[in-house]
């Protein structure tokens, strides 16, 4: 029986997708440690504030935290700064 090189090809493909996959869940998985979900708001439309989320929030929850009468600017990911990186990593230890 020979291995025909279309059938090389094929399964040399479908392993570089899986190992593609893998990697990329892996380095959402350690974007997400590393960064925080930073919510914009502004309640006059000069100033602006932002709220940290460990979490993805949901509306409800920028809701309970922001209040009814904000306006969200921006919703976004922000890195937390070395220093908190760093102690992430030595408590996961």
């Amino acid at each position: 029986m020979t291995v025909t090189d279309e059938l090389i090809d094929r399964l040399s493909s479908e392993t570089g997708r899986r190992l593609m996959e893998r990697a990329r869940t892996g380095r959402r998985r350690a974007l997400a440690k590393i960064s925080r979900f930073c919510v914009t708001v502004t309640m006059d439309g000069q100033t602006t504030r932002e709220e940290l989320f460990d979490r993805t929030p949901t509306v409800a929850q920028i809701l309970d935290r922001v209040g009814p009468e904000a306006f969200i600017v921006s919703i976004g990911m922000k890195r937390r700064p070395l220093r908190d990186r760093i102690r992430l990593a030595l408590a996961a230890e």
